[in-house]
């Protein structure tokens, strides 16, 4: 018996997980973000935004991801009208500068002001989720696993215009090792895109599992501040041979 680990299936048209998306311009990285994937859960769990549980989950979880379909990147025009608050903290208004009180704008009667926000999305593309416990919080994957059978809110995939296709729910497993050794044996499934569009991979798969020992940096672990600035992680990368999980090719 091995030890318990969460899978998770992120698959849908629209998906978008942000690394650097503030204020005006919001990307998405290639494939799900640690603060993501948490966000979700805790949306499952019926966390509020600041709720300090949330960073219990990030503390309390080991991460890992495989990408069974790329998807692509596109960029989506939108703008937004409002009176719009800025870095510094005053609202920027269709007049000259900006403003410091909101009130002081309606009082005036001042016109909202309206700014272009590309938005990028990630388009049918799908992944393999692992999660495995560290020891801090024991219980958390059951937790989060009743949760994602019954949750308090509807998850979704980095913005809530993105709906998830399939159950985000795969199994809660004792099969493996570990969140590695599922990332390199748990077996490939992909359902297809929204045209209904489905291919077996050609090549070997690219996952990426939290290391502490890692050479890869990402600013993606939830961290508790007014600021909702997020901390750093380590993590490296794993190229997973397509016999490990496809053996026969489409499954």
């Amino acid at each position: 018996m091995g030890r318990p680990v969460l899978l998770l299936r992120l698959e849908g048209p629209l998906q978008s997980w942000g690394t650097r998306a503030r204020w005006d311009v919001r990307d998405t990285a290639p494939e799900p973000t640690k603060s993501g994937v948490i966000g979700l859960l805790g949306c499952a769990l019926g966390y509020r935004v600041g709720d300090p549980r949330v960073e219990e989950l990030d503390r309390g979880l080991v991460f890992g991801v495989r990408v069974e379909a790329p998807g692509r990147i596109e960029e989506d025009y939108q703008t937004i009208t409002d009176y719009l608050p800025t870095a510094e903290g005053t609202y920027r208004h269709s007049g000259v500068g900006t403003a410091r009180s909101l009130i002081g704008l309606l009082d005036k009667h001042a016109v909202p002001s309206t700014i272009v926000s590309p938005r990028a999305y990630l388009h049918d593309a799908a992944f393999l989720v692992a999660l495995g416990e560290t020891g801090t919080v024991p219980g958390l994957l059951e937790r989060c696993r009743a949760a994602l059978e019954r949750p308090v809110w509807p998850p979704y995939l980095g913005r809530k215009a993105c709906i998830p296709t399939r159950p985000i729910l795969e199994t809660l497993t004792e099969e493996y090792e570990g969140v590695e050794a599922a990332l390199r044996k748990h077996p490939w499934s992909w359902l297809g895109t929204a045209a209904g569009r489905r291919e077996a991979p050609t090549h070997d798969l690219l996952a990426y599992v939290e290391n502490e020992h890692g050479d890869l940096v990402r600013q993606d672990a939830v961290r508790t501040n007014a600021a909702r600035l997020y901390g750093f992680r380590r993590a490296r990368a794993l190229r997973i041979p397509l016999a490990a999980v496809c053996p026969g090719g489409e499954r």
